[in-house]
């Protein structure tokens, strides 16, 4: 296995991995479809993981259980969101249904980068990157809760 992926975790590049270990680290929602990664053997070019061709957007828990056009159940109570807790691990609140965290989105009580999961999902993601949610989140918010 040819070891040529980096991450960039907290701006700090991590690696080298191999092309499997890169697909695990998305399929568990470790690497978003934004993040930032390098495949050295195509030159040092930082890309979106979504950009490299490699990774499937089926692969990324945010791609998982959507299919476009399917009508969206905004009432059942399925989502799980972590909520940061200062010096102490994240909490998971929830079961939240589509229209609450869509409510709490709008009213500012939910940011974007909060990170989501629901049954089905191989692992967790950033509210921002799943469909479900995308037509509540302004640019504002994106633009000022990440550098």
């Amino acid at each position: 296995m040819k070891k040529t992926w980096f991450r960039s975790i907290q701006r700090r590049p991590m690696g080298p991995f191999s092309l499997e270990e890169m697909r695990a680290f998305v399929h568990r929602g470790e690497i978003g479809f934004q993040d930032l990664v390098l495949d050295e053997s195509k030159g040092d070019v930082w890309k979106p993981a979504a950009e490299w061709g490699v990774f499937e957007l089926t692969l990324f828990p945010a791609g998982q259980s959507f299919i476009p056009g399917m009508p969206i159940n905004e009432e059942t109570p399925e989502w799980v969101i972590l909520v940061e807790q200062k010096n102490a691990s994240p909490l998971q609140e929830g079961p939240y249904s589509v229209a609450e965290i869509k409510a709490g989105l709008t009213a500012g009580l939910i940011s974007p980068y909060q990170h989501t999961w629901k049954t089905g999902l191989s692992g967790w993601c950033l509210i921002k990157d799943r469909p479900e949610f995308y037509a509540c989140i302004t640019s504002e918010q994106l633009s000022s809760e990440r550098l």
